[in-house]
């Protein structure tokens, strides 16, 4: 199966060309991309809006030997019908095309098309065939629809999405086989989370690729979209379901400028095992290859493979009070389908009369996905020993603070961690508190404190695969992952 992206952008595409804001003005010098659209080995294609054949054209793609046309809903970047119009100038009009899609998308072609061309375009002898895609039951096994003749068969099951009403659709997302047992998810557009029968019906489908839309970035939700936060805990629970697995290559699409500038995009995707390729960007699934490959054009050449890097094991974020760096933290998580947090700090008492310090608490754990277990603990040692699921502690700084009345204690039980640390076969992120930046501490309790932390937090950045600090909301990388040398690579 071999996947070419017509485009990987949002409605108003990356950039919007009336816009001045920074992630615009990092397109427009980077990378443009225009509405979203999937060929599948040059023959079936998944949406088709107003900029697809001009991208195509500018691509070198194209389009006469395309015989399905799958369309997810009606809205107008999906759904460009006067293509059809300006295929039946060419030399590829008599020759037979399925047009797939939600009886409110096929409405809209054959109105355009008996509007502008005069006749019914599902007469008798008509190159046009209409074929209704309903959302099934949830169930693999529910009937596909056959799309090809002899062994060139696309077996293709609509999915119901969470997007519009039924004057667009109802939208559908879309479950593709190739010819050659390839498989493709195709999930654009759509909020989260996916209807329950989706989620049964990806189950155990060990997709070769996955097209997930991310069109909110991490600004405010415009309408039934996800953004970088819904995500990643959809790509999570597409994992815990067995629809993503090791080698699936999962693909952000319909992106726009509510997404930050494309270098600070790409590095938070790769956190989620997941890539941002351009506009060209070629997928190479043939049963040839032993292993997947992303072929992609010059300026987006910085993404490929990203997806196959694996993540750091040991991972340290320091900053401020309010920098951001717990959020920072949990974003590298959101897409592993099981996470143990742990929280150094007790829960509040119900007495106390600390409303603000309840409501920090309180919103972090509103922020922390249902599925991932929450662990109230000072004891790190025997979780960083232990195998599991990734571990988030948040944080360093309370772990100390917790201990700092005993330093004889404080010195033993500091030493241990930094050795379980380093030697942990788990995945961890820690987040710990900035100190000795600022003001000299005015009382010798927090003199003790910062000395206490700031030691600890250089030990544990010299054990650490990286090391990152959080100003201002931004990210700036400390200490990279060291790379092996090339002649410490085996070879066989």
């Amino acid at each position: 199966m071999r996947v070419t992206l017509l485009g990987t952008g949002s409605a108003d595409g990356w950039p919007n060309p009336w816009c001045d804001c920074a992630s615009c003005a990092w397109a427009r010098e980077h990378e443009v991309r225009g509405q979203t659209a999937v060929l599948v080995d040059d023959t079936l294609l998944i949406d088709c809006g107003p900029d697809v054949p001009r991208t195509a054209a500018r691509l070198g793609v194209r389009l006469s030997g395309l015989r399905h046309l799958l369309i997810s809903h009606a809205h107008p970047d999906h759904l460009g019908p006067e293509s059809l119009m300006w295929r039946s100038w060419s030399s590829a009009a008599g020759r037979p095309l399925d047009i797939v899609g939600p009886p409110a998308a096929l409405a809209v072609c054959r109105e355009f098309l008996t509007r502008w061309e005069g006749a019914d375009p599902a007469r008798d002898g008509s190159a046009l065939r209409f074929v209704p895609a309903t959302a099934g039951g949830g169930s693999p096994q529910d009937d596909p629809l056959r799309l090809g003749v002899g062994d060139a068969v696309y077996l293709v099951r609509p999915l119901a999405a969470r997007h519009g009403d039924a004057s667009i659709g109802p939208a559908v997302l879309y479950d593709v086989t190739a010819p050659d047992g390839g498989r493709l998810l195709y999930g654009c557009d759509t909020a989260a989370p996916l209807p329950a029968t989706t989620l049964a019906a990806v189950t155990d489908r060990a997709y070769d690729v996955v097209l997930l839309e991310e069109n909110n970035g991490d600004r405010p939700g415009f309408g039934e979209h996800l953004d970088l936060d819904s995500f990643a805990e959809l790509v999570a629970e597409l994992r815990r379901r067995g629809a993503v697995v090791d080698g699936t290559r999962v693909l952000a699409v319909h992106l726009s400028h509510r997404n930050p500038p494309g270098d600070e995009l790409a590095r938070r995707l790769a956190l989620l095992g997941a890539q941002a390729p351009g506009d060209g960007a070629v997928l190479d699934l043939t049963p040839r290859a032993p292993l997947p490959h992303l072929q992609t054009p010059a300026p987006t050449a910085h993404l490929a493979g990203a997806a196959a890097t694996p993540p750091p094991h040991r991972v340290l974020i320091t900053g401020g009070a309010r920098s951001g760096k717990s959020a920072e933290a949990e974003r590298r998580l959101l897409a592993e389908p099981a996470v143990v947090y742990v929280a150094t700090s007790a829960p509040p008492d119900p007495a106390d009369a600390d409303a603000e310090w309840s409501a920090r608490i309180a919103a972090h754990r509103a922020r922390r996905p249902a599925a991932w277990t929450t662990v109230e603990t000072l004891d790190l040692v025997p979780l960083l020993r232990s195998p599991g699921p990734p571990l988030l502690v948040d944080g360093v700084g309370l772990w100390v603070a917790a201990l700092l009345d005993d330093p004889t204690e404080l010195a033993r039980r500091a030493g241990e961690l930094v050795e379980a640390w380093r030697h942990t076969a788990r995945r961890v992120v820690a987040v710990t508190d900035e100190v000795g930046s600022g003001v000299v501490p005015s009382t010798a309790d927090g003199r003790r404190f910062r000395d206490a932390l700031g030691r600890l937090n250089a030990e544990l950045a010299a054990a650490s695969d990286e090391v990152w600090q959080v100003v201002a909301g931004t990210p700036v990388r400390l200490r990279p992952r060291t790379k092996p040398s090339p002649r410490a690579v085996r070879t066989t």
